[in-house]
């Protein structure tokens, strides 16, 4: 087990401990397409758009060869396991008092589109001819990114078809350790 899946595990116990204490289940948008691990169908009511949702272990863990083929490039194994450790839906944290949404993924159909999204991600980096990124969160503003750079492993925030414009962190484990819980998500 690498850091950042050491990491983000312990972020979801935190995160499932903060409900069990106030009585409460995370929720995520609801896909009635999906076959998503995460979702606890039990707690769905008839004609409900949000779902009760416990993180599950990823076994076995997604493979991000078909990416890496698309795009002849290696990803850091730090950034495969933040998608491919567990089922989950999206965590809002705190990043020294800035509010961010770490991205999760639910379930297969979700990460094929994560995949898919990521693919198109660095296209359009390398049609911009700008350093290639990886995006894992969002911020409150539309189009402003939380990403990791391929090239150097650092956390950092850009708006989209820019370049990463400020660094949160040198890296993925470092930025995990320093997040703080926020609200319910």
């Amino acid at each position: 087990m690498n850091a950042t899946e050491a990491l983000l595990l312990a972020l979801h116990e935190k995160h499932q401990l903060q409900h069990e204490k106030e009585g409460t289940l995370p929720v995520t948008d609801y896909v009635e397409e999906w076959e998503a691990p995460c979702y606890l169908k039990e707690h769905l009511e008839s004609g409900e758009e949000q779902i009760a949702w416990k993180w599950v272990k990823q076994q076995p863990k997604t493979d991000f060869a078909n990416v890496e083929k698309a795009l002849e490039l290696e990803i850091d194994s730090q950034l495969q396991n933040f998608f491919a450790t567990v089922w989950a839906g999206d965590i809002d944290v705190s990043f020294r008092d800035r509010a961010l949404t770490l991205l999760q993924v639910q379930g297969p159909e979700d990460m094929e589109r994560l995949q898919q999204n990521l693919i198109g991600h660095v296209m359009m980096k390398q049609r911009l001819k700008q350093p290639i990124t990886w995006f894992i969160g969002l911020t409150d503003e539309d189009d402003l990114l939380l990403t990791v750079s391929q090239e150097t492993g650092v956390v950092g925030l850009e708006y989209v078809g820019k370049e990463q414009h400020e660094v949160l962190s040198s890296d993925l484990p470092t930025f995990l350790k320093e997040l703080e819980l926020i609200g319910h998500s």
